[in-house]
């Protein structure tokens, strides 16, 4: 089944919605193939009780935990055009260049506390504080 008929399908029937971003990170993951098999997607995404899928309203169920997961992958559309409104709408600022002191870290200190090993028989060592 086609990509584009699977989020069809879903819409029609599920009570979540797909998207296409979702189902292309499915197929570069290796989860489903191209030709998308809908019974194998069906038992990755939906909720199962006993045998068959739960239904809630005359919809499959989502499994919960597969909300955010899917929430990650939004449309490509969508978050172009989220991307574009974003740019028109960042103020230009007038802050010019600051100037930040910066501190010197000396790594070269010895630690304060000195430690020894001693050996406790066979292939055992302890390290122990002076």
């Amino acid at each position: 089944m086609s990509i584009d008929n699977v989020v069809l399908w879903y819409e029609k029937n599920v009570n979540y919605k797909l998207t296409k971003a979702f189902l292309n990170f499915l197929i570069k993951t290796g989860i489903v193939k191209e030709d998308v098999n809908l019974e194998l997607l069906n038992l990755f995404l939906l909720e199962i009780y006993g045998n068959e899928f739960v239904k809630e309203n005359n919809k499959f169920k989502i499994k919960k935990n597969r909300i955010p997961v899917i929430d990650n992958f939004k449309d490509e559309k969508i978050i172009e055009k989220k991307i574009e409104e974003n740019k028109k709408e960042q103020p230009k600022s007038n802050i010019k260049n600051i100037p930040i002191s910066i501190t010197k870290i000396d790594n070269n200190k010895k630690p304060k506390t000195k430690f020894k090993i001693e050996n406790l028989g066979g292939k055992r060592l302890k390290l122990v504080k002076m």
